[in-house]
This record gives C-alpha cells, sequence and structure tokens, in this order.
C-alpha cells in the first residue's frame, strides 16, 4: 500500500493549508477575470422586519466595493442558488502570505514522509495561516449572519488596529456571505425549491449544498462558524449529547469547548448580554427533555466536523441589530482565540486525519471536559470500531442495477473519501468478488466520513434518556440508495489503484431475433428512460404484476437504452397477457420537497396542487393524484364531491405516509385499520413482493426509512400486500424505543387495489424523506405507473 500512504499524506497537508499557495497571487482585474456578477437587478425581496437589513441585491455591489478598495479582500461566485442566484465567496487574508510559501511547502514535503515529524515542523513555522469558514444565513429568514458576515469584512477588509492585525497574521478567511440567496429574497427559511439547505448535507440535493461541500472539501477549515437565529440567550455550540461516534470528538471538543467560552466571552464584553447558552455546558437532561445534539451529519458545522473542522451553530437571541452585534462579536472572539491558539489547534487537526491514516483507536473524552458538562451518560457512545474496509461490488447480479453503486462511490468521490479498486478477485465471507470492486479501505484521513456513509448505523433505541433535536438518527446511503456493500473487519491483502471517478454505469442488450424489448424497473434511470420515450410520443408496454417496461422490437431504440440509459434490455418473445399500454401521466402533487425530489429523479411532469385548487374541481384535468400530506376533511364538499366523481372515472391515487394513506380509506378507495407510533426514526428491513407491480424491480429482503411508523392491522381481501416489515429483528439503525414489543413486525406497510379503471397505492414508509432514501424513490414510480389499464 505504498501508494496509498503517499497519497493519504497527500491529502493530510492539503486538509492543513490547502489554498494558500492559490489564493493570494497578486491581484487581477475583478472586470477581466469575474464578470459583472455585482450588476444584481433588485426584485421585490422581503427584508427583515426588525432592522433594515442588506438586500440580497445589495451584497454583489457592496462586495465589489470592499474588493476594489481592499487588497486583503477576493471575491468569487461558486455557483448559484436553486433559484439562480449567485453565491459569493469572500477570501480575505494578509496580503503578504504569498511571501511564506516556502514554509509551508516544506511541512508538505515532510509529511509525505513523516506526519509526526510535520507535527513537529508545525511548532518550528509557527506563523503560518489556518482556514477559518463563516456561512451567513443558511436559513433565509434568518437575517442578522449576512448583515454581521459583511460587518466582519469590512472591519477586517479597511481595519489596522492590533487585533485587526493579529487576526490577518494567522488567519485566512473564508465567507460564504449569502449561503441562501432564494431564502433572503423570498422571505423564507428554505430555499426555492422548498429545501431546508441546513438539514440537506449528507444527501446533497441541493447546489446551495454541494456549492458548499465543494469549498469545505477544498479547504478544511479549522473552523466552522455557521450563523443564525434567534434563541434566547444566545446559543453558542458545541452541542448536547449524543455526539456521533464517527467524530473524533475528544480532539473535536477540546477546542470547540473554549473557543465558545471565548466567544461567550466577547458577546459579553462588547454587548449588553450577559450570558450565552453553551448546550455541552448547560443542557441538564435531567432538567428537561430536550436535545440540541450533534447526531446527524445533516448540519452544516457537524459536516464539516467529518473534514477536520471545531464546527459552531451560533444562534443569536434577537432578529434585529442587536442579532447582528452578538454574531460580529461571537465570531470576533472566535478569531481572536484562533489566532491566538492556532498551532496547537492544527496540530489537533492533523492528529484527527493521522488517526484514521494509521488505523490508530478513538479516545474518550478527557475527565476535565467532562466536568464542564452536567450528563455525561453517553461518552460511551463517542466510540467507533471502524472495520478494515468497505467493499462494493460493481455490476449485477451483485448489484440490482450498475447505476446505484457508481452514484454511491461518486458520492464518496465528491466528499473526500478515498476508493480504490481491487486489480485482482479476492473472496470476502465465502463470497468471490471480481477484480473491478471498488474497496474503501479505512486506514484513510477522514475514516469517521467514509464510515458515516457506508454503515448501516446504529440501534439507540433503548439507551435511557437520549433525545434528538431532528431527525434522521439513521440514514446509511448503502442500504437506503439500494447498494450491496460488504464489510471487511480485518485487512485482507488484496491489490488495489486509486479511482478518481467511478465507472459509468453500463447496459446492454440481449442478442437474437424477437418481437419485444423489455428491461426492468431496478434503476432511477429506467424510469427517467421510460418517461423519455413517452414524452416522445413512443409505444410502451407494462406488465401489471412483474412491472417489466415492454417496447416493440426496435433495435435502434433498445441500443439507446442500453447505451445512453446505461439499462439492461432482454428479449420477450410475446407480450404477456397484463401488459397495458403506457401513456404519459398527468400528475397532481401534495406533497413536500422530498416528493418533488423523488419524482423529478424519476423524470415524471407534475403540477403542485392546493386545497383551493381540490375545492375548484382541478382535478378533472389528472390521471394521478399523488397525495403525502392532506386530510379528506381538510377539502370542502364540493372539493369531496369532484374527487369522488374523479375516482369513480377511473382516476388513479397514490397516497403516501400517514394521511396520504388515512385520506384513501376516508374517501372509500380502500378499507384497512392501522396502528402508528409517531417516536420511530428508523431504518427497517422490508419484505417485498417482486411480483407485485408497486414492488416490481426490488429484492425479496430489502429495506426502508420510517418517520413515525404506521402499519396496516387489516387489509381487505381486495388488496394487494406489496411490502411489509420483516418478522424478526426488523429494526437495523436508529430510534424507535420497545419496537420488539411494538407488534409491527411482519405487518404490510404497502397496499395497493385494483378497482377497475381506478387504482389506488397507500405506502406508508417514507419513500421520498428529504430526498435521501433514493431506492425507494422507485415505489413511488411504480404505484404511478400501475394505476395504467
Amino acid at each position: 500500500m505504498n501508494n496509498r500512504l503517499v497519497i493519504v499524506l497527500v491529502l493530510i497537508v492539503t486538509i492543513v493549508f490547502l489554498g494558500v499557495s492559490n489564493s493570494f497571487a497578486e491581484k487581477k482585474s475583478a472586470d477581466m477575470s469575474q464578470g459583472k456578477w455585482w450588476d444584481t437587478d433588485c426584485e421585490n425581496e422581503n427584508p427583515s422586519w426588525g432592522y433594515d437589513s442588506i438586500l440580497y441585491c445589495e451584497v454583489g455591489p457592496k462586495l465589489r466595493e470592499i474588493e476594489k478598495n481592499s487588497n486583503r479582500v477576493k471575491v468569487d461566485v461558486i455557483g448559484q442558488s436553486a433559484g439562480g442566484r449567485n453565491l459569493f465567496l469572500v477570501t480575505l487574508s494578509d496580503p503578504k502570505a504569498m511571501g511564506r510559501l516556502g514554509k509551508y511547502q516544506a511541512i508538505r514535503k515532510t509529511m509525505l514522509k513523516d506526519p509526526e515529524k510535520a507535527q513537529a515542523m508545525i511548532d518550528k513555522f509557527g506563523d503560518f495561516k489556518v482556514p477559518v469558514f463563516i456561512n451567513g444565513s443558511i436559513h433565509g429568514n434568518e437575517y442578522p449572519g449576512v448583515d454581521a458576515a459583511i460587518r466582519l469584512i469590512e472591519t477586517l477588509a479597511y481595519g489596522n488596529s492590533d487585533e485587526v492585525q493579529t487576526i490577518l497574521e494567522n488567519v485566512i478567511l473564508l465567507v460564504n456571505v449569502v449561503q441562501n440567496p432564494d431564502g433572503r429574497v423570498l422571505g423564507t427559511r428554505y430555499n426555492a425549491k422548498g429545501v431546508d439547505i441546513n438539514r440537506d448535507f449528507i444527501t446533497q440535493t441541493q447546489p446551495e449544498t454541494r456549492a458548499t461541500v465543494k469549498l469545505i472539501t477544498e479547504w478544511n477549515p479549522m473552523v466552522f462558524l455557521d450563523l443564525h437565529d434567534d434563541v434566547q440567550p444566545m446559543l453558542i455550540e458545541p452541542c448536547s449529547p449524543p455526539h456521533n461516534p464517527n467524530y473524533e470528538y475528544d480532539l473535536y471538543i477540546k477546542w470547540a469547548l473554549y473557543q465558545a467560552y471565548a466567544m461567550e466571552a466577547e458577546l459579553i464584553a462588547n454587548t449588553d448580554e450577559t450570558e450565552a447558552l453553551i448546550p455541552f455546558r448547560d443542557w441538564d437532561f435531567s432538567a428537561i427533555s430536550y436535545s440540541w445534539d450533534d447526531w446527524p451529519p445533516i448540519y452544516t458545522p457537524m459536516y464539516a466536523m467529518y473534514h477536520g473542522a471545531y464546527g459552531h451553530t451560533l444562534e443569536t437571541p434577537y432578529e434585529d441589530e442587536r442579532g447582528v452585534d452578538a454574531h460580529y462579536w461571537a465570531v470576533w472572539g472566535a478569531l481572536k482565540f484562533v489566532a491566538e491558539n492556532r498551532q496547537a489547534m492544527v496540530k489537533d487537526q492533523v492528529e484527527i486525519f493521522r488517526r484514521g491514516f494509521l488505523d490508530l483507536p478513538q479516545a474518550q473524552i478527557p475527565a476535565s471536559i467532562l466536568a464542564e458538562t452536567p450528563y455525561d451518560q453517553f461518552n460511551e457512545l463517542t466510540i467507533k470500531d471502524f472495520p478494515a474496509a468497505y467493499v462494493i461490488p460493481v455490476d449485477v447480479p451483485m448489484q440490482l442495477s450498475s447505476h446505484q453503486p457508481a452514484r454511491l462511490v461518486d458520492f464518496l468521490l465528491f466528499n473526500d473519501v478515498q476508493v480504490e479498486k481491487a486489480s485482482e478477485s479476492f473472496t470476502l465471507n465465502g463470497v468471490d468478488y471480481p477484480k473491478g470492486t471498488y474497496v474503501v479501505w479505512m486506514d484513510q484521513p477522514k475514516r469517521g466520513l467514509a464510515n458515516m456513509i457506508l454503515e448501516d448505523g446504529l440501534d439507540v433505541s433503548d439507551i435511557e434518556g437520549i433525545e434528538f433535536y431532528s431527525p434522521p438518527t439513521a440514514w446509511s446511503h448503502p442500504l437506503l440508495w439500494g447498494v450491496t456493500r460488504a464489510r471487511m473487519e480485518d485487512v485482507q491483502s488484496i491489490k488495489t489503484s486509486v479511482v478518481n471517478k467511478a465507472d459509468a454505469p453500463s447496459g446492454f442488450v440481449e442478442s437474437g431475433k424477437t418481437n419485444y424489448y423489455a428491461y426492468m424497473p431496478t434503476s432511477l434511470s429506467a424510469f427517467k428512460a421510460t418517461n423519455d420515450m413517452l414524452n416522445r410520443g413512443m409505444t410502451l408496454y407494462r406488465s401489471k404484476s412483474s412491472g417489466a417496461f415492454i417496447l416493440p422490437a426496435n433495435s435502434s431504440i433498445a441500443n439507446e437504452l442500453a447505451n445512453t440509459w446505461a439499462l439492461n434490455v432482454s428479449l420477450m418473445g410475446e407480450l404477456p397477457e397484463d401488459a397495458v399500454k403506457m401513456k404519459e401521466q398527468r400528475i397532481a402533487v401534495y406533497g413536500d420537497e422530498g416528493v418533488a425530489i423523488a419524482l423529478d429523479e424519476l423524470g415524471f411532469k407534475y403540477d403542485e396542487v392546493s386545497r383551493s385548487d381540490l375545492n375548484a374541481g382541478i382535478i378533472s384535468g389528472y390521471d394521478v393524484f399523488l397525495n403525502q400530506s392532506l386530510r379528506w376533511s381538510q377539502i370542502n364538499a364540493d372539493g369531496q364531491a369532484s374527487l369522488t366523481e374523479w375516482f369513480a372515472a377511473g382516476g388513479d391515487y397514490v397516497g403516501l405516509l400517514n394521511r396520504g394513506a388515512v385520506f384513501g380509506r376516508d374517501a372509500g378507495l380502500i378499507n384497512f385499520d392501522y396502528e402508528y407510533q409517531g417516536d420511530a426514526d428508523a431504518i427497517l428491513k422490508i419484505d417485498y413482493d417482486p411480483t407485485d407491480g408497486v414492488a416490481a424491480g426490488f429484492l425479496e429482503n430489502g429495506f426502508a426509512y420510517v418517520l413515525g411508523a404506521m402499519w396496516f392491522t387489516t387489509v381487505p381481501s381486495d388488496a394487494t400486500v406489496s411490502a411489509s416489515v420483516a418478522d424478526d429483528d426488523f429494526l437495523v439503525a436508529g430510534y424507535w424505543p420497545q419496537w420488539p414489543t411494538s407488534g409491527a413486525n411482519s405487518k404490510s406497510v404497502i397496499l395497493n387495489k385494483d378497482s377497475g379503471p381506478q387504482d389506488t397505492a397507500l405506502i406508508v414508509i417514507d419513500a421520498t424523506f428529504r430526498g435521501h432514501p433514493k431506492d425507494t424513490f422507485r415505489l413511488v414510480g411504480n404505484a404511478i405507473f400501475n394505476g395504467l389499464d
């Protein structure tokens, strides 16, 4: 593994010092290098109600003015939001930084040979700079973060005080000035797609998220501060327990806690505030039943912690100018703390990655730190037993299709996880794996990040007193993205080579004469291809039982399916008796952003409808009504009458989750009894019936995510069960107290009913949660097409 050793060490040096060598060259003319990003047309914006907040359209011109008048500032457009608005990155530091590159390079070269010696060299070369990242107002209607960020930029761009100079001598400041421009313009927490970006970092569905991830992986900032409001008194992380065991939490908390104290001190010294809320220090679970935990990697600072950052969410106590002041002074305290402690802080940041690359054990939180918290019973959760590697086969029959592993591997690589490929065949746990199988060795700097993505997760259901701020408590990419992977506990001698990109998915066309071709709904690409061909007016059929998509023999289209869509196309001599001709479906949707993400990835066209639309009888123009959260009782008499008439005429219904299912029952479409446990937040083992049209393309033994568990306790004789909770030990990971005695085992969770022209499908697992469980998106696609007659 000599090549791997070199690569890992190169990564470690990049982690600490990337960007210093390429960010502060002599300033080029912004007119030539940037374009006129500062010319922003003002929209009808929704500013803060509490103060005269800077408008989004004013941010570009303001940053341009600062850039023109300070040689400490560089402004870049790092992408566009979901709504097409620019995302601005300000990079700021002492312009003389380039004069120190020789010392940085010396540390780099030494790290290639001996990371421990490189840590010693940090003491010798004590004048290097460390990157600090500030994220402005990821929730668009939490306005003070952006204004505080601009005020900080101005202070450091123009100021000449001793504090300013000290910070500039020690810090490279990276400011994502307006992380959510859509929300700032619209006056909403969410972006233009209705997504809470601060819940998206484990899935990365949005362009704003991906732009920030790219910056984090390029810079590996030592400190990450995410600016929010409002909590009284001002909240400054680190968090209350439980802490995710994939962090090197002892190294993180050693600096994050005392940096929080420094932020609190600066806040108190310069505002009217007399205290701050530091959850790790102040949250006593014996007195409250509430949490501010860092368990799920959905939040921006928690995600950054997997890249070695000392991450903090800051929540100001006010939504007015006092909130701007609070953010400004708290961040100022952090910058001063970094300037005073950067050598020791960066040595421990490097230690995080050294542990990974040397496969060193994690350590418990020191007793001196635990003495600072009132509640330490979850300390045992901070230790993780990492495997030697994860193994990901590429093609069928070991995968449903080649799309799922390619998606996962590219996700790992985008997130700065090292992936290699076997140069020879090998055997693991009695299974033979071919040459070309992906291997994710865990002796790598960001092992915690790799393991967090690839593991099943933990069952934390029965830990006394545990609380979580926000779901999910389990998010396994292999299980929820439909990827078969194996865990290698002990190192095997396998020749592997580094990969920089996943092999593109591939398909084939079975050779021979035929009347029809067929392909199965085993990937999102199969649905995209189908919807594309229907949109082009092509003739397609679908088997109601197997779910197979079927087309009359046409070699050019079959080759397109294999080569463009990477699908496996087989011969079918005769059209099955249950085959129905397909048509492009007109879909009305009442659902959240997860439903929209799923439908987009499946390639469906759809319209989002409101209650007033349904009350006005708009449903008559559609083939399918997909409902996630509307109750039948929320529709007025006219709306109920028009829906009843539409159902009788053959309108199809797909109900998701509790409300969507009960709507179907209350509308008279399918009768059932059920149980519901709202505290479930878990990944479950699911038994699918692949001979049923709604579960077509699934393996018999699969998985699904639930947030609030519902299951059917009675099933009418005229309904079909498409999927059920597994019989024994059905909870894989997550939080569901007393799940073994819940009675959910073997109970159905997907029903469908064919009533002639009208079809109903009820799916009560959370098939689209925040766009994450991509494998179960296919259930929604099958349900939509299953109503074709």
